[in-house]
């Protein structure tokens, strides 16, 4: 147990790695991976109808976790993948499948470690046993705090949870190799980055609540259709709720592009 500390912060900076890895691509790294798979002779698919097609892999491939985007892309380079035709790139559902494939040992191994933090956090409860009876655990994680800042850390942030720190590493808000002191609530980074707690919980409630246009699309030809002779008072009521989800869909996705 005198080993504690250190244990929850290796979790917690494996973690953190983890999360960073299996952030999401960027439109520009998504348009450079398209583009490299072109210049190394491979061709779009003629199947993909739209004016621009490297649109339709960004779009795809919006939420694909960056690692397995790379993992796929120099698999393809190599010709490492069976039954593929390797002259042409595969089609956007197929390489943001091929992609995700390549993330799970990576999730899995995330969930593991998540597990392994909250049970290591329950059974100390906040305190752990010394030789002079039971001492908090929030002085010696302020005593870890001290160690970290002497090593050139950054405190770049009070009152985080663990969900709210997952939530940062997630969206790059964090630097790889942060670290969360639970027991204070603190985060400290190896680099001085300014934190912005706000944007993150905006992005995040936009995205709990955004309908995509493609799914707007279809409930909008549903709604178009004739009722039937007798309509429940159930019925009315969701229709009322896909309306007001339609119109809100539109606005979302303009601030997303924005």
């Amino acid at each position: 147990m005198t080993n504690l500390p250190a244990q929850l912060s290796t979790l917690q900076q494996e973690i953190s790695a983890l999360t960073e890895q299996l952030a999401p691509a960027s439109a520009d790294e998504i348009g450079q991976c398209i583009e490299g798979l072109m210049s190394g002779g491979m061709r779009i698919s003629e199947s993909i109808t739209a004016a621009n097609p490297v649109e339709e892999y960004r779009l795809s491939l919006r939420n694909v976790p960056v690692y397995g985007l790379r993992r796929a892309y120099v698999k393809l380079k190599r010709g490492e993948y069976e039954n593929i035709n390797l002259a042409f790139i595969p089609l956007p559902a197929e390489l943001a499948a091929m992609a995700n494939a390549e993330c799970r040992i990576l999730r899995e191994d995330r969930i593991r470690k998540q597990e392994t933090l909250r049970v290591i956090e329950d059974s100390v409860s906040r305190t752990i046993p010394s030789s002079r009876g039971l001492m908090d655990l929030r002085v010696t994680q302020r005593e870890r705090a001290n160690e970290l800042a002497a090593k050139g850390f950054y405190l770049v942030a009070q009152g985080v949870d663990h969900q709210e720190f997952a939530n940062l590493a997630r969206s790059r808000e964090l630097p790889a190799g942060s670290i969360l002191l639970w027991a204070i609530d603190e985060v400290w980074s190896p680099i001085a980055v300014r934190v912005n707690r706000s944007r993150i919980h905006t992005r995040l409630t936009v995205q709990e609540t955004a309908m995509l246009p493609e799914r707007a699309d279809e409930l909008a030809r549903m709604l178009a259709l004739p009722d039937a002779c007798e309509v429940s008072a159930e019925q009315m009521a969701y229709r009322r709720k896909v309306e007001k989800d339609i119109q809100t869909a539109e606005p979302v996705e303009e601030e997303r592009a924005a």
